[in-house]
């Protein structure tokens, strides 16, 4: 029997399933049985609560947006494996996010009917995401990006077509500006992709239709494939971590626009929290939660920003459709994605916690004897942990081969987005202070030191997959800081211990990898 159940599990380990027996013979779908953990959103808002997601030690690839998901403990399946879905888990993490920025900006109260609708919102999404499943249809990643910012603020669009043309997208929920109004958080109706697929899947032939009939009635509806509200793209296009378009919880078209406002969203979440009035009857970990929910989410906009530099979009067109399936990411979108990665990320002032509101990040007393939770919340190291992801990101051998690769695919490719460019904004925004005669902050001098090991590293141990150009250009790049480093020591003779033995430290590394003997393996 096809049944929707509703679980109350004490322990969730899924979100929302939507499993399936199919006919091996003929592919029909002989029984569908979509399931709902009741408890999964408030499982993952107790996680919020009390613990800071973390990547593994020397990992640059373990925070959200940077790579493919992780798949659940022992599914065994692999990261791109279509069986593999955490549309409720991520649903629920984005739902109790939105909560926390609502509730704070006072545009919601929890019990009210507003928020129980936001929540039954969220419910419909899940559930018409597992019976697409139940339906024979996979992921669809690309679907996020069909409607404007504009379209997506529009309360009225939204109701009627959703926030994404299909219900298979992992959305990111639709929050508006701070200060603003917007359209429906949740995908509440169907896409154009849904309608498009479900035909193609189960459109009745007139009867006494024979095989050819079939056929070409099929190809004509193939034939649309390359319509804009129609775009594919699955699990293995995110996995590959190479097209731009195919992201997990980004949405609208302009993704350098959506990375913005997510960015703007939490920093506005994090100036309210300083001052929140918390009533007698709360403790201070829901502080905690909020500004958890607020990194992951910043992670994943900032994810979505590194995706675009050395990008390539990556169609599934036959012959014959106009377009080409491989085309890089336009310049001018891979250097505004660049200008506010320096900016919001790297800059000095880019992601700053207040001591007031680190004063305020008490934990669950309780909680924290039973569990052995940390006292302390060690929220500038998490900061610092998403500064160390996008430097090794950026400063990877792959995506060094990708921005070298992607210049023969411009037809002028003097125009095209050009590695020393990268290069040397990094160097110029992580090393900003240099020539302002000032103390260097604790956590700046973690992120020029993470600057200068990776440099090191290219220059001591170059990989032998690393290429000639890319290598050249690290090496110029050390060349031109290190007398920036040693003149600030001179300027500096005066300042805190701290700040002159970081420059002295950053100095001597770099004079000891530009004049080691090269060890160039594989070559």
């Amino acid at each position: 029997h096809a049944s929707v159940r509703w679980m109350m599990n004490a322990e969730p380990v899924f979100g929302a399933i939507g499993p399936s027996h199919v006919d091996p013979r003929s592919g029909e779908i002989l029984d569908a049985d979509i399931a709902f953990e009741g408890m999964q959103t408030r499982k993952a808002r107790q996680e919020r609560t009390q613990m800071l997601g973390r990547s593994e030690p020397g990992s640059d690839a373990a925070l959200p947006g940077f790579a493919a998901p992780n798949p659940f403990s022992g599914s065994g399946a692999a990261p791109h494996d279509h069986r593999l879905c955490q549309a409720g888990a991520l649903a629920a993490e984005q739902l109790g996010y939105a909560l926390d920025v609502l509730e704070a900006s006072g545009e919601i109260e929890p019990d009210s009917p507003i928020a129980q609708q936001f929540v039954l919102d969220y419910v419909k999404q899940i559930i018409m995401h597992e019976v697409g499943h139940a339906l024979g249809l996979r992921h669809n990643f690309r679907a996020s990006r069909a409607y404007t910012e504009a379209q997506l603020s529009d309360p009225e669009f939204t109701r009627a077509h959703g926030t994404a043309a299909s219900v298979m997208e992992y959305n990111a929920v639709n929050l508006p500006q701070p200060g603003r109004t917007g359209g429906q958080a949740f995908q509440t109706a169907l896409g154009p992709y849904d309608y498009w697929a479900v035909e193609y899947a189960y459109k009745p032939m007139p009867p006494g239709s024979d095989a050819e009939a079939e056929r070409s009635e099929l190809q004509r509806i193939a034939a649309r494939s390359s319509e804009p509200l129609l775009a594919y793209g699955t699990d293995e296009d995110n996995a590959f971590g190479i097209d731009p378009e195919t992201i997990q919880l980004d949405l609208g078209s302009d993704p350098v626009a959506f990375a913005s406002k997510r960015l703007d969203i939490a920093r506005d979440l994090f100036r309210r929290q300083e001052t929140r009035a918390l009533s007698p009857q709360r403790d201070y970990a829901v502080l905690r939660r909020s500004l958890a929910y607020a990194i992951a989410d910043v992670t994943r906009a900032v994810g979505t920003l590194v995706r675009q530099i050395g990008g390539v979009r990556t169609l599934r067109d036959f012959p014959g459709s106009g377009r080409d399936p491989l085309q890089p990411v336009d310049a001018a979108v891979q250097r505004r994605a660049l200008d506010l990665i320096a900016g919001a990320v790297l800059a000095a002032d880019g992601l700053e916690l207040s001591a007031a509101l680190q004063r305020r990040l008490a934990p669950d007393f309780l909680e924290r004897a039973e569990l052995f939770l940390p006292t302390d919340y060690a929220v500038p190291q998490r900061l610092l942990e998403l500064q160390r992801a996008v430097l090794g990101y950026l400063m990877s051998d792959t995506i060094a081969a990708r921005i070298l690769d992607s210049v023969g695919k411009f037809d002028r490719p003097a125009e095209a987005f050009q590695l020393a460019e990268l290069y040397t904004r990094l160097a110029g925004e992580v090393w900003s202070e240099l020539g302002r005669g000032q103390a260097i902050a604790p956590a700046r001098r973690e992120l020029q030191r993470e600057h200068v090991n990776r440099l090191a590293a290219a220059l001591l141990r170059p990989s032998p997959q690393g290429r000639a150009d890319a290598r050249g250009l690290v090496r110029a790049q050390a060349r031109a800081l290190l007398p920036r480093i040693e003149a600030a020591q001179r300027r500096r003779a005066g300042a805190d211990a701290q700040t002159r033995a970081h420059l002295a430290d950053a100095a001597d590394t770099l004079r000891l990898a530009l004049a080691a003997p090269l060890q160039r393996q594989g070559l």
